[in-house]
């Protein structure tokens, strides 16, 4: 039985969320989350978050993992929009190349030309 997908939206213009450059690459982040926000949150906490960890470092594993699978996300979003448009990337000067595990990359073209010549010799 498959499970039931439920997206969910986020009303993200509401956010209050305050970044504070540091020192030495540091960086603070604030976000200030309303009374039914904090609540959704201290719940998903206590549901999924092991005893043994801190607040503070399943704060952070939450935010980086997300970052992680915004990543992937946009990394899926340009492999496909480079294998749809491989003839408008093409013409401005961009190739792109398929690998074996079916991933692309991005090279200017004269890159490509330059490294078939020295293949071919």
């Amino acid at each position: 039985m498959d499970a039931e997908k439920q997206n969910i939206k986020l009303d993200i213009q509401n956010w209050r969320i305050r970044i504070d450059e540091r020192s030495r690459n540091r960086m603070k982040i604030q976000i200030k989350l309303s009374k039914d926000e904090a609540e959704a949150f201290k719940n998903f906490s206590n549901l999924v978050k092991p005893e043994e960890i801190s607040d503070d470092d399943f704060m952070k594993t939450v935010f980086v993992t997300g970052c992680e699978a915004l990543n992937q996300q946009l990394s899926k979003m340009v492999q496909q929009y480079a294998k749809e448009n491989q003839a408008e990337l093409e013409s401005s000067g961009i190739t792109v190349v398929e690998g074996e595990d079916g991933q692309v990359q991005l090279m200017e073209s004269e890159k490509v030309e330059t490294t078939e010549a020295v293949e071919e010799a």
